[in-house]
């Protein structure tokens, strides 16, 4: 397994991931075509678990926006290929680039909006922020006091 920065010519790969989580309404090609024009996800750094030359988990990364103070970074949209999920790729993911989020010396706190299921970031050391779906985790921080990111 290796984690990494994903390639361009990976993206609709990555897409394709959360296509049952976050497609409902779109067809697959609409779903695809609204990936591809989003503003934000080109406004982040994406990462990849690969698994035998296959990228199997991905999430992205934010900084400076969103209203990520400084020393804070929103990760985002993490999903595994269907046919993987249930084996802890997506749970590896998340953990590997936390970790090299926070390995840095100004770094605070990495955040994320639960969406689908608190119980599962939960589980890996996320702590939910009070009225609504963000999420924090900080080796420097026990409880978080200030304003939550807007939704990323």
């Amino acid at each position: 397994m290796q984690t990494r920065k994903a390639s361009l010519d990976e993206l609709d790969t990555i897409f394709w991931m959360g296509f049952d989580a976050w497609g409902e309404g779109l067809s697959p090609v609409e779903y695809l075509a609204s990936c591809q024009a989003s503003q934000k996800y080109r406004s982040g750094v994406w990462y990849v678990l690969v698994v035998d030359n296959q990228p199997v988990s991905s999430l992205i990364v934010y900084r400076d926006q969103f209203g990520l103070g400084q020393g804070c970074v929103g990760i985002g949209s993490l999903a595994t290929t269907p046919a993987m999920r249930g084996q802890g790729f997506g749970a590896h993911l998340l953990r590997t680039v936390t970790d090299m989020l926070l390995d840095s010396p100004d770094a605070i706190t990495t955040f994320l909006h639960a969406d689908i299921d608190h119980h599962f970031y939960e589980r890996l050391g996320y702590r939910r922020l009070p009225g609504g779906d963000c999420m924090y985790f900080s080796h420097r921080r026990p409880h978080y006091v200030g304003e939550p990111p807007t939704y990323f």
